[in-house]
């Protein structure tokens, strides 16, 4: 279910991800978690505003804001 307002939401390029957990200090919603099983990091969207701060902040540029269909 799309968060009201929101219009754009971030997608993890896993490949280029290396979790160093940047993301997850940054964000105001604590909408990114590290899914244990396969060490990757994973958006909650239900929780996930859209602010972008993620991907501003990610060093090796695996988080790309792309418009919420």
């Amino acid at each position: 279910m799309p968060v009201e307002g929101r219009t754009h939401i971030p997608k993890i390029d896993h490949e280029k991800c290396t979790p160093c957990k940047i993301c997850r200090v940054y964000c105001p919603d604590l909408a990114m978690t590290l899914n244990g099983d396969k060490g990757q990091i994973v958006i909650d969207d239900n929780y996930c505003k859209g602010c972008g701060i993620c991907a501003a902040f990610c060093p090796k540029e695996a988080i790309k804001m792309v418009l919420e269909k």
